[in-house]
């Protein structure tokens, strides 16, 4: 017989519910091998768990893992419910909380971001949805008494501590997403108010940041470079961008054909944000232009 005592601190009980829930749910869904009981005390500060289980046969490696594995489950829990308390804390009083206007849009995009990392795992990171439970097993396999919340402040340490970095690093990124966005909507009021000059427009990628111009007859065409964007706007972007951008600017046309090998590059993506349903790329074409390799 084992037995394990999960001391739930009772400053916490708002996540007791799904924390026994777990519990329970955990070790009946090992029921095959493993027989249990669960007995609860309260003192002062803890709700103690006192878990006890036994094998239905014989002790074999396999039940002592859904043992620790059930276990470790039901302490996941926790973690995971005093982790969206640390983010929503950590958001609320960063420096830039007060500058942004959607506060629950930035909440779910943090929130969301995690739970995908925790999802996918990224090759050399410690965080992922696994290091709760990996953690909680290493310490049930040689002790018997886990409190939850010293479990979290101090077992955890490294892990919360990047938790806490990667909060910081997507509000960052949230918010200079949302600069970006504010900007591409500038750009795209002024773009689309001017005269069309041209019904259709074509660009051939040539390398990286280089384009060559045609027109619907596949005549060539020279951009003159007179025409200037909005100073708010012409600054977001490199030279080699904002040439492009103005390029654009000044041909003005109703319809905008990419033709690239590589649809994905940074350059074609930005233009397809700022001119949306007027452009189009194409990577399967045949025509005497020659398309030569990004540099």
């Amino acid at each position: 017989m084992r037995w394990v005592q999960l001391s739930f601190p009772r400053a916490d009980e708002r996540f007791l519910f799904e924390f026994h829930s777990t519990l329970c749910h955990g070790l009946e869904s090992v029921h095959a091998v493993l027989q249990f009981r669960i007995r609860e005390e309260v003192d002062a500060w803890y709700r103690n768990f006192y878990c006890l289980g036994w094998p239905r046969e014989e002790h074999t490696p396999l039940v002592h893992e859904a043992w620790l594995f059930a276990l470790a489950r039901a302490v996941r829990t926790y973690v995971s419910a005093k982790e969206k308390e640390l983010v929503y804390r950590r958001i609320v009083h960063h420096d830039a909380y007060e500058k942004i206007a959607d506060k629950m849009h930035l909440l779910h995009y943090v929130l969301n971001y995690i739970e995908a990392r925790e999802e996918e795992g990224i090759e050399g990171v410690l965080y992922s949805k696994h290091k709760v439970e990996q953690e909680a097993i290493i310490y049930l396999e040689s002790e018997h008494v886990l409190r939850l919340d010293g479990f979290f402040r101090f077992r955890l340490r490294e892990y919360i501590q990047e938790l806490c970095a990667m909060v910081d690093l997507k509000i960052e990124q949230y918010m200079a997403e949302e600069e970006q966005e504010a900007i591409i909507r500038k750009l795209r009021a002024f773009l689309f108010a001017l005269p069309r000059r041209q019904s259709l427009l074509r660009l051939v990628h040539n390398a990286s940041f280089a384009f060559t111009y045609y027109n619907e007859a596949w005549e060539k065409l020279m951009p003159q470079g007179l025409l200037s964007l909005p100073p708010q706007t012409e600054s977001a972007y490199g030279n080699e961008e904002a040439n492009i951008i103005g390029a654009l600017a000044e041909f003005a046309p109703e319809q905008i054909v990419i033709y690239t090998r590589r649809p994905s590059h940074g350059l074609v993506m930005t233009l397809k944000k700022i001119f949306e349903e007027k452009l189009i790329v194409c990577t399967e074409f045949s025509f005497p232009v020659h398309i030569g390799p990004d540099t």
